[in-house]
């Protein structure tokens, strides 16, 4: 994996991470010292952390509910897109 991608991907999930630890001190009152923990299971856990980590970014940080899709789905979007394209691009090449 290029150095960018592993960047990228810890950046995003410092992100969401941080996003979980505003939401868990926002609705459960947990101090930081208890929502780290919680927030680094919480967001290594596929669907609970998206769910938790959007909620958290919308009820914590205010955003709307696009800007938390965009932080938790655009990357995998861009992703697919870019795959996409590249066995389109493949197929292309090799057909010709």
């Amino acid at each position: 994996m290029p150095l960018v991608a592993i960047i990228a991907y810890t950046l995003l999930g410092l992100f969401q991470i941080a996003a979980i630890i505003a939401g868990l001190e926002t609705w459960a009152g947990f101090p930081w010292l208890i929502a780290v923990p919680l927030a680094i299971f919480i967001g290594y856990t596929p669907v609970l952390g998206t769910v938790v980590g959007m909620f958290g970014a919308v009820t914590a940080w205010h955003w709307s509910w696009f800007q938390a899709t965009l932080l938790f789905f655009g990357p995998l979007v861009a992703v697919i897109a870019i795959y996409l394209g590249a066995v389109a691009k493949d197929k292309i090449e090799g057909s010709s």
